[in-house]
């Protein structure tokens, strides 16, 4: 699984690109990075526990650098994360700075809602952004205001296999069905 965090800074950050670099190769192994003069990319390919926000925070208070940070979901090769970096940061240079610190999907799908084009859907969504029946799976669940017995009723299913693709969806996605923001969002995704 291949996993990144994105830091952006309001103004050049090559003073501060050495500390971030340190204190957070504390935490994670970083397996390569990709600097700018206002952001930089830290890779990795393994689970965390740190909260990321956390050392962000630390960060902004010791040196007085507006920074935010985008961390990303897992993605099962290098050219999936990439393409979806890229994304991210033209999603992002559209989202005034100053209005998150902490950045992830949910924050992007929020703050583009009036624009949600097949890009943004096949991004979010994943592999399921072509998968027909997981999404009338998902709509209808969201559609039986999130009743696992009404909606397995609805589509003939047993009530485990709907639990088990609303946790697989969660598992790719990031988003959970079963919370209402989450479903809220993943109702413009799929419409």
């Amino acid at each position: 699984m291949y996993r990144y965090v994105l830091i952006e800074s309001k103004y050049e950050m090559q003073i501060n690109q050495p500390l971030i670099l340190s204190l957070f190769a504390e935490h994670i192994r970083i397996d390569g990075t990709d600097e700018t003069d206002r952001s930089i990319v830290l890779f990795y390919a393994h689970e965390v526990d740190v909260s990321f926000l956390d050392i962000i925070l630390n960060i902004m208070s010791d040196t007085f650098v507006d920074l935010r940070i985008y961390v990303s979901h897992t993605f099962s090769s290098v050219e999936a994360r990439n393409s979806h970096l890229h994304f991210v940061r033209k999603v992002l240079a559209g989202i005034d700075f100053n209005r998150y610190v902490d950045l992830d999907d949910r924050v992007l799908v929020k703050a583009n809602l009036h624009r949600i084009d097949s890009e943004m859907k096949a991004f979010m969504l994943r592999k399921y952004a072509s998968d027909q029946t997981m999404k009338d799976t998902i709509r209808s669940y969201l559609e039986a205001n999130q009743n696992m017995s009404v909606t397995a009723k609805r589509l003939f299913l047993h009530r485990n296999t709907l639990i088990q693709r609303i946790d697989k969806f969660h598992q790719v996605t990031g988003f959970d069905p079963r919370r209402f923001t989450d479903a809220f969002l993943i109702y413009h995704l799929i419409s």
